[in-house]
């Protein structure tokens, strides 16, 4: 990547005037300029100067009402003195991003439709340039980038006790790679990296639930105003046998065991799923649905939900067993499910799985309540009424064919004969469940990642 080299920009303070919900100023060549204060990310006082403040903010290269994150760039304003209309957005530079060590941002090329490189080189490095802070940028070269920084680097550097700041241009996987990587190690860690999300994936569920699409500055704003919070998590283990699928559905893997289990796991914090949504999930992973971003879900749920052999959407098979905890006394308590055929089985930690996609309209955001949702064998025109709901603020929960309730833990044995109908999903990863085999989730109670959260 080039260096970003900023311009030069300094406004005297009677040039600049705050109205209504727009900041107007009169630039260097005299040209009138204006941006509405939602498109400001903050204020800061000027760190090239002794005096001053700088106001940062966005513009798009867009049309009036498009909101391509691609096509936004974050630009700086220099004023000598602070207009009334500007005190609410005045900050001071927090300290996860004044830290000794450079803030260290992995810049996912591959996530969603590619545009994280962009984003990086038009919003994230010039608002940290305009910070004065410094930074190391990796990009990733393949799907192993991020796991493998996170062995060689921020563990490393986790268990060694230095604080760090890593900023994500990714989709959820970025996160996940994160979370199995901390989780599964048996070091001890000293003290916990704080991760700071600029949503660049398809569904970005975590960015989502914890409020950064927003608008089009929220995951920056965040960085500047946000705070550090505790990332739930869950294990998912898997029987001897089962595999992750890769390269769009042509390789398995073995799946990683943690040093001190038993059993293969996967660590995540959004959602394990089998069904219908692991099933698109799946199916859409390809480079040619990727490039439609998160319409690819709704494109391969439509082959799912209306098979092109005029036949009924699959019915899955297999037996799902609940613990649940009793409000009052907390004593845990286990039941099979009577159903043993099924179309969407999900356990969710986060609300949404996309922006308007409200899941678990029920669970708060870093909660670490867990929720499971769950419909049985359904047309396809039943099963999409369902989803439209969920679109619609959550009201599906409210159907009487939707189960929906908090949970502790999950176990489900499988009892199909085919490989496709036994994936599962986790976090966007797919496993194939051995033939006879289960799956059992369950909260985890470490807390070894935090995230940085937008203050309400």
């Amino acid at each position: 990547m080039a260096p970003f080299e900023p311009p030069d920009q300094n406004i005297d303070e009677y040039s600049v005037d705050v109205a209504a919900s727009s900041l107007s100023w009169v630039s260097s060549t005299g040209t009138h300029r204006q941006v509405d204060l939602k498109d400001i990310v903050g204020v800061v006082r000027n760190p090239d100067s002794s005096s001053g403040y700088r106001v940062l903010f966005l513009e798009s290269t867009e049309k009036e009402g498009e909101h391509n994150e691609s096509n936004l760039h974050l630009l700086k304003l220099d004023i000598k003195s602070l207009p009334e209309g500007l005190s609410p957005f005045l900050v001071d530079i927090p300290s996860q991003l004044q830290r000794t060590e450079p803030v260290q941002v992995v810049v996912s090329t591959r996530s969603g439709t590619g545009t994280a490189k962009a984003v990086f080189q038009e919003t994230v490095e010039p608002f940290l340039q305009y910070l004065g802070l410094e930074y190391l940028v990796y990009e990733t070269q393949s799907a192993q980038t991020i796991l493998e920084l996170s062995r060689s680097h921020f563990l490393k550097d986790a268990c060694a006790g230095i604080p760090q700041t890593i900023l994500l241009l990714s989709g959820d996987g970025g996160l996940v790679d994160l979370v199995d990587v901390f989780y599964k190690s048996t070091k001890t860690l000293e003290v916990a990296p704080d991760i700071g999300l600029i949503p660049c994936g398809t569904g970005n569920a975590m960015a989502s639930s914890i409020g950064l699409r927003a608008g089009p500055a929220s995951g920056l704003r965040a960085l500047l105003r946000g705070q550090p919070s505790p990332v739930p998590t869950f294990a998912a283990s898997f029987s001897p046998g089962s595999r992750l699928v890769l390269d769009e559905g042509r390789q398995r893997a073995p799946i990683d065991s943690p040093s001190n289990g038993s059993y293969q796991t996967i660590y995540g914090a959004v959602v394990a799923s089998w069904g219908l949504h692991a099933a698109l999930v799946a199916d859409s992973d390809t480079a040619e649905y990727r490039k439609f971003g998160s319409e690819r879900f709704k494109m391969a749920a439509k082959e799912l939900l209306h098979p092109s052999d005029g036949t009924s959407p699959h019915r899955f098979q297999g037996q799902i067993t609940l613990t649940t905890s009793d409000v009052q006394t907390g004593e845990q308590s286990q039941r099979i499910l009577t159903e043993s055929e099924h179309m969407y089985v999900l356990a969710t930690l986060v609300p949404r799985l996309e922006k308007d996609f409200l899941i678990s309209p029920d669970t708060e955001p870093l909660g670490g309540q867990m929720r499971f949702l769950r419909f049985g064998p359904l047309s396809g025109d039943e099963a999409m009424r369902l989803m439209i709901l969920a679109y619609q603020g959550g009201k599906h929960v409210c159907d009487e064919l939707v189960t929906y309730e908090k949970v502790e833990r999950l176990r489900i044995d499988f009892h199909e004969d085919l490989e496709r109908w036994r994936r599962v999903c986790i976090d966007g990863k797919i496993v194939a469940v051995d033939e006879r085999g289960w799956m059992e989730l369950s909260k985890e109670s470490r807390q070894l990642l935090n995230i940085i959260k937008p203050c309400v």
